[in-house]
Formats: C-alpha cells, sequence, structure tokens
C-alpha cells in the first residue's frame, strides 16, 4: 500500500515533509529549505516507497530530486540519511554533517563491519549468550541495505550557522541520542529542528557507539545526552520541529518529563544490582523480560548508559568477571576485586 504523502509549511519557504520509514519508529520527518541553495535536513531511509514519497512532495513544491543542491545530514542513523547517496546521484548536491558522522558516510560499508564488531564485543562483555548475539547480528545485517555511502562535502561544527530559507540557522551540537547529532536554531523565530534530539512521544534511546576510528574512548551516551538536554532547556524555543511525531510546544516541560524518566529508570536499575553484581544482560532480564534480539541490543545499549550515569555519580562500581563486566552497587561492594 502506497502511503500517501504529506507535506506543509512550519516557516516561511520551509516545509515539514514526512516519509515512510520500514522501522518500528514509523514515519521520519525531514524539512526542505527552499531558496539558494535548495536544502533538504535528512533524507530518510534508502528504500523505493521513501523516493517516491520525496519525489511526489518535491513535486508538488515544483521540484526534482536534481535540483536540491545541499543535503544537511543531522545524524548517522539509516532512517535520517540513507537516502543521501541517490540524491546525490540525482543531481551533485552537497552532503554537510558534524565530523563525527563522516566515518559512517564516508565509508558506510567498513564502517558497519567495524560496528557489528563492536557491538558483539559489547554484548559479550554484558554477559549476552552466544546463540542470542548471533540473532542480534543477524538482526543488524538486515539493517544494511537502508542507506549507502556518500561522500561529506563539508562538517559542521558548534556554533557555525547556516543559511536556510533565507535566514541565519545556528549549529547546536548535541551528542546523546547519537554521538554526532546536530540540531539547527533559528533564534529570531525561535525555532528548532531538533531530530531524534527531541521528541514528543518517544523517550530518544542514547545509543552505545564504538570509538573513533584510530583509538580513543568510547563515548558515554546518556551522560552526553543528559548534558544535552539541560542545555537545550536554556534556549528560548516556541516550536521544536522533530525527526518522528509532532511538534513540540512546550520544549522544557518535555525535557523535564524526560529527566524524570531517566531518574526513575536508573533508581528502578538500582533495585535490582546486589552485593554479588550482575552483568548488564541479567539486568535486561529483570527489566525487561521476553525482547526480540533487535530490541534486546537497544535494551542493553540502554541499561549500559544507565549504568555509567550512575557511575559518573558514584553510585556503582564495575569489575570483570573473565570475558564479562559486573555491576554492582557501591554501598555494596562486591566480593571480587575492583
Amino acid at each position: 500500500m502506497t502511503t500517501e504523502p504529506r507535506c506543509r509549511p512550519i516557516a516561511p519557504h520551509l516545509y515539514q515533509i514526512v516519509l515512510p520509514t520500514p522501522f518500528p519508529v514509523g514515519p521520519v520527518n525531514v524539512y526542505l529549505a527552499t531558496g539558494e541553495p535548495l536544502t533538504l535536513v535528512d533524507t530518510g531511509p534508502r528504500t523505493a516507497e521513501t523516493r517516491a514519497v520525496l519525489e511526489t512532495a518535491l513535486a508538488g513544491l515544483g521540484y526534482t530530486l536534481a535540483d536540491i543542491r545541499r543535503i544537511i545530514v543531522t545524524h548517522a542513523h539509516a532512517d535520517h540519511y540513507g537516502l543521501a547517496a541517490t540524491i546525490v546521484r540525482e543531481g551533485g548536491a552537497e552532503v554537510w554533517t558534524h565530523p563525527r558522522n563522516r566515518p559512517v558516510l564516508a565509508d558506510y560499508r567498513a564502517e558497519r563491519q567495524r560496528r557489528l564488531a563492536f557491538y558483539d564485543a559489547v554484548l559479550t562483555q554484558a554477559g549476552v549468550p552466544p546463540r542470542l548475539r548471533q540473532a542480534i547480528r543477524r538482526s543488524s545485517h538486515r539493517m544494511a541495505p537502508f542507506a549507502q555511502a556518500v561522500p561529506v562535502a563539508r562538517t559542521l561544527e558548534e556554533g557555525d550557522e547556516v543559511v536556510l530559507a533565507g535566514r541565519p540557522w545556528r549549529v547546536l551540537f548535541t551528542p546523546g541520542h547519537a554521538g554526532g547529532l546536530i540540531c539547527l536554531y533559528e533564534p529570531e523565530q525561535a525555532l528548532l529542528l531538533s531530530n531524534d534530539h527531541l521528541l514528543l512521544k518517544i523517550s530518544s534511546n542514547p545509543l552505545v557507539e564504538p570509538p573513533p576510528p584510530g583509538g580513543g574512548e568510547r563515548r558515554r551516551a546518556l551522560v552526553e545526552y543528559i548534558a544535552s538536554l539541560e542545555r537545550t532547556a536554556s534556549l528560548e524555543v516556541e516550536v521544536a520541529w522533530p525527526g518522528h511525531g509532532d511538534p513540540i510546544t512546550d520544549h522544557r516541560a518535555l525535557i523535564r518529563q524526560r529527566l524524570a524518566f531517566h531518574e526513575q529508570r536508573a533508581g528502578r536499575l538500582r533495585t535490582v544490582l546486589d552485593a554479588e553484581g550482575r552483568t548488564v544482560y541479567q539486568i535486561v532480564q529483570a527489566l525487561f523480560p521476553r525482547l526480540d534480539p533487535l530490541n534486546t541490543l537497544l535494551a542493553v545499549s540502554e541499561v549500559i548508559g544507565h549504568l555509567e550515569w550512575l557511575e559518573v555519580r558514584g553510585e556503582v562500581r564495575r569489575w570483570r568477571e573473565g570475558e564479562a563486566v559486573r555491576w554492582g552497587a557501591v554501598h555494596a561492594p562486591p566480593t571480587a576485586p575492583a
């Protein structure tokens, strides 16, 4: 069944286009800024249906894929950039994004292999059984067709200015849900393109990611996300236009809800920690029983995030036990050496 395109103006010369995805999250919102250069903020995934709906929406405004001169990728998840290579082939559009996203976009196949190996190591340390690790790997491989490598013409850093729809928009580096996630902010109209940083009805999962190519420390995703939320709360925002779902008209109230959610989840997690400690997978089983393989990976990522947040606060500690890592509450130290 063909999804009907939905395209609406949200500001002068700025349009939201809702595109279908094959993912559980549902449709993705992308944004078209008319004028010079014609700019698309995010693209949707690489599927025939997504492309057809995007082309229909563009045609309704008098454009084709080949007319797009610039693509701004907010973060390197397939539902947000997967169609970028197709659009670039049509008309030679430039891709702009944060430097942290370049490895994924520029060498998609090699970076996928590196990430699959990274997640296998994460799952092993989390205590996930080998058979379930294999099922998760198979689920991850099914994501491969939804994006392609695409060259990055320019990188965008915190504080950079980008002209969209005839107005200057400020780049905000807001890591958390993804390590290279950026938002775009227009202070005069108090508009925020928040993509997956702020979603009205979904709590963005700060995903565990590998360290940058060449070495360095792995980022603490939830710790970064909390800091990004607190920073965004300081902005004056009339409307935040997200990557999925409806617009946000009270971003501070939403951020308070998100912070409260993470405090509650961290509190619930603490209740399952004992003196002997638990692996991440044991915690996942206690908190989220009966998950399919892909959601098991997301749950492992979420639990790691909350444990690292509690670790920064001095409330939990970790230690190795064979291949696995165990976590315990600080007030109930483990018998094994730290």
